[in-house]
């Protein structure tokens, strides 16, 4: 048996297979009596025309949920096709066989119950014997590529038109990564005890890649992923469907009457990227894998010498989980044997990034700011400048009357001989008649004085 490399934080593509292809795993027993709950979780499902759980499918969610809540694995899609599933996981260490061992186990043994129940033979194992198989999805490209064939699986088997038209718990994918959390409730089956919860939470997560590339926006993961599902599904093109009632109708014990298919690709990383970039990444990787299993072989027989202090490869599954070996550092450009960046460590950097993005912002906006009240600022001193030079060529245009320099004429102020005279209606004097003009000096000095209250006689 090839020893198992667990890269912690990737996300990880699942397969397995039935006993002997059988069709276990198709919604042969029927509709639940558990009706779909009116959460945003399942509107999909109602628009598709599903009115509740299909038993199987509920089995197999509730053995999910269980794996998550046992483990605290990270689902991304649970989808089953007749008689194998496909399904995506990101482990956080090396809890993957753990969260796989609870899965088939609980859904193998409900399904036996399940199917002595309605009178047909249980084979005991569900699955076959084969281990499930890892495909560790290295880049982004391979997770979305790998997520988009699972997701029309059904459709690419010529079942369904589309995804979501089969029974409900056949297909849980990413348009539940909105939701938060799925409510599966405990199926009908005496497989699960009276002490076992009532309802489970399913959380179905987008892969951290997707978060890292679309800096946290489910909304935008979930409309891209859409969009390639849609492109891949008119690349299919025109075939002859069987539809959702042939599904159901088929018997558990049937299988194809077609040769058995190996997978495509048998290799426990997968690299969607293309070009000279993608063939490097993949040779690289080839090496790591080869580095990997030869450092594992050498460790074993180093362990049945007697050697138990020596660590285990990075990466190593085996002798972290069940011999609690401690594990070898990787190298410094490992893909495969080092830890992919953890959902925190990308929510940390996502939040990181929009702070310093709001940092930017607000200076870009002090700066318009600033610049704004010097624009106001300069039109307000344009416009003072305009209205003095205005005022300034109309007062250019204004035509003074008269001479602007000439003196202001002083008033003749009467004297206070003038004033008696005029009192006493005397003439004014000539100049030539001497003697009048001393005896009115004389009496106008008299009335002066009187008034004034001077009695002093006259010089």
């Amino acid at each position: 048996m090839r020893p198992r490399l667990v890269t912690p934080n990737a996300c990880v593509a699942l397969t397995r297979r039935t006993v002997l292809r059988k069709a276990f795993v198709a919604p042969w027993a029927g509709a639940s009596r558990h009706a779909l709950r009116s959460r945003p979780e399942v509107t999909a499902a109602r628009e598709a025309g599903a009115t509740c759980w299909d038993e199987v499918g509920q089995t197999f969610a509730y053995a999910a949920a269980l794996a998550q809540r046992a483990t605290g694995i990270d689902w991304h899609q649970l989808v089953l096709n007749v008689n194998h599933h496909h399904s995506q996981a990101t482990p956080r260490e090396y809890e993957l066989a753990e969260a796989t061992r609870v899965l088939h186990r609980t859904t193998a043994g409900a399904l036996n119950r399940l199917l002595r129940e309605r009178g047909f033979d249980a084979p005991g194992s569900v699955w076959d014997k084969r281990q499930t198989h890892w495909q560790t999805l290295v880049d982004l490209e391979a997770v979305a590529s790998r997520l988009v064939y699972d997701d029309v699986n059904c459709v690419t088997a010529g079942w369904v038109a589309h995804p979501l038209d089969v029974p409900f718990g056949h297909h849980l994918g990413f348009e539940h990564w909105k939701a938060g959390g799925l409510a599966v409730p405990k199926p009908d089956n005496p497989y699960f005890s009276k002490w076992m919860p009532a309802e489970l939470e399913l959380r179905l997560t987008p892969p951290i890649a997707l978060v890292r590339e679309f800096e946290g926006d489910v909304d935008a993961v979930v409309a891209a992923m859409s969009a390639l599902r849609e492109k891949r599904l008119k690349g299919l093109g025109a075939q002859s469907v069987r539809g959702v009632a042939a599904l159901s109708a088929v018997h558990p014990w049937d299988e194809p009457d077609t040769e058995v298919e190996e997978d495509g690709d048998s290799r426990p990383f997968a690299v969607g990227r293309a070009g000279e970039e993608g063939k490097a990444l993949r040779d690289h990787c080839k090496g790591e894998l080869y580095g990997f299993l030869h450092g594992h072989h050498d460790r074993v027989d180093a362990w049945k010498k007697g050697d138990r202090t020596s660590p285990f490869p990075a990466g190593t599954l085996r002798g972290h989980t069940f011999l609690g070996m401690a594990l070898d550092v990787p190298a410094a450009d490992a893909v495969l044997c080092a830890p992919f960046p953890s959902r925190e460590e990308v929510e940390t950097e996502l939040a990181e990034k929009r702070a310093a993005r709001e940092k930017l912002e607000a200076a870009r906006r002090e700066r318009a700011r600033i610049r704004e009240e010097r624009r106001q600022r300069a039109e307000t001193f344009a416009e003072v400048d305009e209205l003095e030079r205005a005022f300034e060529d109309a007062m250019r245009r204004v035509k003074v009357a008269g001479d602007p320099l000439r003196r202001v004429p002083v008033l003749d102020v009467p004297t206070p001989e003038d004033i008696t005279r005029r009192a006493l209606g005397a003439k004014r004097p000539c100049a030539k008649d001497g003697k009048r003009v001393v005896v009115l000096r004389t009496r106008a000095r008299a009335v002066t004085r009187r008034r004034r209250g001077n009695n002093d006689p006259p010089e």
